[in-house]
């Protein structure tokens, strides 16, 4: 009994169902997509505690980590995703693109260098940076880079303030001393189910534009396989000489992981669904991707 607990339990077992459930039992994803939003508020709330402030202290660190997350994070990537989907897709896929290249690093990075014994303070003190500065840079890009669409910067900012800045906020209330047991209990359970419903949101409500648009799944696939599974291999590649094995897992997370659950709510939030396509693609990969990382370190 116990070892079935575990098994459904697992954060792979728990978002594969979702991905499945998602294609299988569609319907219930249309009511869902209104609670995006609050869903991903509350995920990023408990994801969040993991950040501490007074890593702050040392600032020339922090700043250092942050401007190598950015450059792996939202210039390599990014630039790799816009670049291609540029010339690939129409403007209503390309500004789902938009959202993901302006997206940052998903805060699974943390709980994943954990598991793959990489630079833990690496990894904080990039989350931390990463998302302090997207405040400003992630309404920035969505405005620039959006095709054909009027955005108002004010709206774009009141959705970041929802999904990083109040949980970020909120986050220091479950860091209360006699509320840390509870946090630490169920952090975990509420990311994995949180991200679950995201993902089942996502491509639930996509399952029928999926069905019917191979050719621009497939598409999709490619330009993202090529930011994630291509430029993670490449890395991987190009350091396989390094020394420091921690820090090379922990860059090559922040190279190729993004927040899916948050592309997925602000492409929802912005653009029309089929915007949503490019961001559904991702919370695949990224899972199929976070899962071939867990078999290439286990042997390792």
């Amino acid at each position: 009994m116990k070892a079935i607990l575990n098994f459904i339990q697992n954060r792979n077992v728990i978002l594969i169902s979702a991905l499945i459930l998602a294609f299988l039992f569609p319907e219930n994803s249309k009511y869902l997509k209104e609670y995006t939003i609050y869903i991903l508020a509350v995920v990023m709330t408990f994801s969040t505690t993991g950040i501490k402030f007074k890593m702050l202290s040392d600032f020339k660190s922090v700043a250092k980590v942050s401007l190598q997350s950015i450059f792996l994070n939202y210039i390599i990537h990014g630039s790799i995703i816009l670049f291609f989907a540029y010339f690939i897709f129409d403007k209503t896929i390309f500004n789902g693109f938009v959202v993901i290249a302006a997206t940052p690093p998903g805060v699974a990075i943390i709980p994943f260098t954990y598991t793959f014994k990489g630079d833990l303070d690496y990894s904080f003190k990039g989350i931390l940076g990463t998302y302090l500065i997207s405040i400003i840079l992630t309404p920035l890009i969505i405005y620039i880079f959006s095709e054909n669409i009027t955005l108002n910067p004010v709206i774009i900012i009141f959705v970041i303030a929802k999904i990083i800045i109040i949980p970020i906020a909120l986050s220091r209330i479950l860091l209360i001393k006699k509320l840390t047991n509870f946090t630490e209990k169920y952090r975990g359970k509420v990311v994995d189910w949180g991200f679950a419903l995201i993902i089942y949101t996502a491509v639930g409500i996509n399952r029928d534009i999926i069905f019917n648009n191979w050719i621009i799944v497939f598409k999709t696939a490619f330009v993202l396989i090529l930011a994630i599974f291509v430029s993670g291999i490449i890395y991987l590649f190009l350091t396989r000489k390094t020394t420091n094995k921690k820090l090379q897992i922990s860059k090559n997370l922040m190279l190729t992981v993004k927040a899916s659950g948050f592309a997925v709510a602000v492409t929802l939030i912005l653009f029309e669904q089929k915007s949503a396509i490019p961001a559904a693609v991702l919370s695949i990969l990224v899972l199929l991707w976070l899962i071939s990382l867990n078999i290439f370190y286990s042997k390792k």
